[in-house]
């Protein structure tokens, strides 16, 4: 293998552990303040010690980890403020994304939202609030996306917040509104959706808005 090829290999490779951990992350696999396990991390990966560091690196970046005192990398504790700011910044987006999403949104980029959001709405009916809260960030996710504008969505992906955080957010919402109210939310993104394929901009922007700074 040439020096150019196993550059390329330890590229692929590290953005193999990249997305693998970030995805966990994300996912709520990880709590809030545990520490990441290299070893377990790259056998689960099926990559080097090397490629993790490396992905970690670049979590630090995005703020989903912190570095621990002792050493050690942590996920990332969201304050209230943190989760304030990345909401303000993730409507701030995804009004951008609906505004392009109207004219490029495809066929297949409006049933995956109408079929996100109905699949919220049951489990919001159920009380499943960990399927609520991935439906929630898959359906936000597939709103942008429907925008066709990769930078915009590479910019929004890293303003995610993983879902640990995202639950609590839930389950706080839950005792304040009741199941009913999760319920009436997840009618709002089924709302979103069908707004959206009638391009109707207005409703989809104010449903965004209320969602956003509703938790």
């Amino acid at each position: 293998m040439s020096t150019g090829d196993l550059c390329m290999e330890r590229g692929i490779q590290a953005d193999k552990a990249y997305a693998f951990i970030r995805e966990q992350l994300l996912s709520g696999n990880f709590k809030p303040g545990e520490r990441l396990a290299e070893q377990a991390l790259c056998e689960s990966a099926g990559v080097n010690r090397g490629d993790v560091r490396q992905a970690f690196s670049r979590f630090l970046v995005e703020g989903l980890v912190v570095r621990g005192e002792r050493g050690g990398i942590f996920v990332r504790r969201y304050t209230e403020q943190d989760l304030m700011e990345t909401f303000e910044v993730r409507q701030i987006l995804e009004t951008a994304a609906v505004r392009l999403a109207v004219e490029r949104a495809t066929e297949q980029d409006l049933q995956e939202l109408e079929e996100t959001a109905r699949h919220m709405l049951m489990m919001a009916e159920n009380g499943y609030i960990l399927g609520v809260g991935e439906g929630d960030l898959r359906f936000h996710n597939l709103l942008v996306k429907a925008a066709h504008n990769n930078k915009l969505y590479n910019l929004y992906i890293r303003a995610n917040i993983p879902l640990s955080s995202v639950n609590f957010i839930k389950k706080e919402k839950e005792k304040d509104i009741g199941h009913k109210g999760l319920i009436q939310d997840s009618l709002d993104h089924v709302k979103m959706a069908e707004s959206l394929r009638q391009k109707n901009v207005n409703s989809v922007l104010e449903l965004i808005s209320k969602n956003n700074f509703n938790g």
